[in-house]
């Protein structure tokens, strides 16, 4: 048994009558990051509490119990120095002998890495839905009961191939064999989808491990970081409407919907940013759209050009600030799939491929707006985006004629240049940088 430890000012009851009622208790150190405390009371006995500092530098407290300085110590009821020192001891060596949450050490799983990523996500991000039903479909059940410790890139490796060898998932019910939907008729395409889809969720479990490691739970990420992504999957974007489409979209709505859909298609916001609006929210003078609540968690400002400054001015008038800006027939918010069915039969009635989402309306206006001539970071700030690079990603292609015309009025130009041709004679390049054509020799002996 350990030596006890004599402190002085809390060791006998004579000594803790002469010390002051505070808050803090008065702390004597056993070991290194290990106190017993006492706090004197005033109408009653004092009290022991145990303070302990895990490997994270996290303080935890316990009340070890009353100090005996009425009663007579007895080990139960009242406790004497001596004893309060055992009791925390042996809650020392329970609580060091576990992690920060209980855990023996060695057994952080991946189940208590991923419930401790969501939880970061759920405080600290808007869009967290997804990740949860991802991470108890694909990565629990195959990796949830393996210590973090024992992961090993060959592990996670096999597992992301495994993903992409699965065929896309039916929502299935609790109890019943997981279901299939069927894959695309092209082979290629269906392993695309497949390797797109495992890149999704190693991407996931790479994210709550680099959490963790940050943390201090994980020693070394060398297993996950040596794990490499699927290349070429990613597609860019291809579906948006056409001017003439998206007229004939609004045209087949219902009043309600057309005035969100429009609002979709002049801003390029997301459908849950739309519902959120309000009439304050439009900044007449500005021409601009407040996003209080993005997708990211930071707000941001949607310039408008005059069509979509007039359409909203029009939307405001006379209304209260604090009413929906875009609400529904009976002047209710939009809500989450609230638009589902009405979208899918305007786009039946207008003769558009059923297949197009509400999402895809964002698209549209990045797309048009793109080949309209807008560079790419101006269009990244609008639709809310840290940098250009998604944009590049979806949409770059759409931009080649953007980059040709601004090429040709910005590259510099050095007037008319000559070069030798292949018979050794001069020849002439103008300004607009078409050769001009060789002349024959009974021609340059005149």
């Amino acid at each position: 048994m350990a030596r006890a430890v004599r402190g002085s000012a809390i060791d006998t009851r004579t000594a803790r009558q002469k010390l002051a009622i505070q808050r803090e208790p008065h702390w004597v150190k056993i070991s290194k990051g290990c106190y017993i405390g006492y706090r004197k009371n005033a109408i009653s006995d004092g009290s022991w509490i145990a303070r302990f500092r895990d490997r994270l530098g996290k303080q935890h407290h316990k009340a070890i119990g009353a100090a005996d300085d009425v009663m007579d110590a007895d080990n139960d009821t009242a406790l004497s120095f001596e004893q309060a020192q055992r009791r925390a001891r042996d809650w020392f060596q329970t609580t060091a002998s576990l992690g920060t949450d209980g855990r023996k050490p060695g057994t952080y799983t991946v189940a208590h890495c991923m419930a401790d990523y969501l939880a970061y996500i759920r405080a600290h991000r808007k869009s967290h839905h997804h990740l949860d039903t991802y991470a108890n479909a694909y990565i629990l059940p195959r990796l949830g009961k393996l210590d973090t410790a024992e992961l090993t890139t060959a592990i996670i490796r096999n597992w992301h191939e495994a993903i992409a060898q699965e065929p896309p998932r039916l929502r299935t019910c609790k109890g019943r064999s997981q279901e299939y939907r069927q894959e695309d008729p092209n082979p290629a395409e269906a392993l695309r989808k497949r390797r797109l889809r495992a890149n999704r969720h190693l991407v996931t479990l790479k994210a709550a491990l680099n959490y963790a490691w940050r943390n201090g739970h994980i020693a070394h990420k060398d297993a996950w970081e040596r794990v490499r992504l699927f290349g070429g999957v990613e597609r860019q974007r291809t579906r948006f409407l056409s001017i003439d489409e998206a007229k004939s979209l609004l045209d087949h709505c219902e009043p309600d919907l057309r005035i969100l859909v429009q609002a979709a298609l002049l801003t390029g916001a997301r459908y849950g940013e739309l519902c959120a609006l309000d009439v304050r929210d439009f900044h007449r003078h500005a021409g601009t759209l407040l996003i209080r609540d993005s997708k990211s968690g930071k707000p941001r400002h949607i310039y408008l050009n005059e069509e979509g400054a007039a359409f909203f001015d029009a939307l405001v008038l006379g209304r209260d600030f604090s009413a929906p800006l875009l609400p529904k027939v009976d002047g209710g918010r939009w809500a989450r799939d609230l638009h589902f069915r009405p979208f899918k039969a305007a786009l039946k009635r207008a003769g558009i491929e059923p297949g197009f989402t509400f999402h895809e309306l964002r698209h549209t206006w990045a797309s048009l707006t793109i080949m309209a001539g807008a560079p790419l970071m101006v269009v990244a700030q609008n639709l809310g985006h840290r940098d250009t690079r998604m944009v590049e990603r979806h949409y770059g292609h759409l931009a080649s004629s953007y980059v040709r015309d601004v090429i040709r009025v910005s590259a510099p130009s050095f007037g008319n240049t000559q070069i030798k041709n292949h018979r050794g004679s001069l020849q002439r390049i103008p300004h607009d940088g078409t050769l001009e054509k060789p002349k024959a020799p009974w021609q340059e002996a005149s």
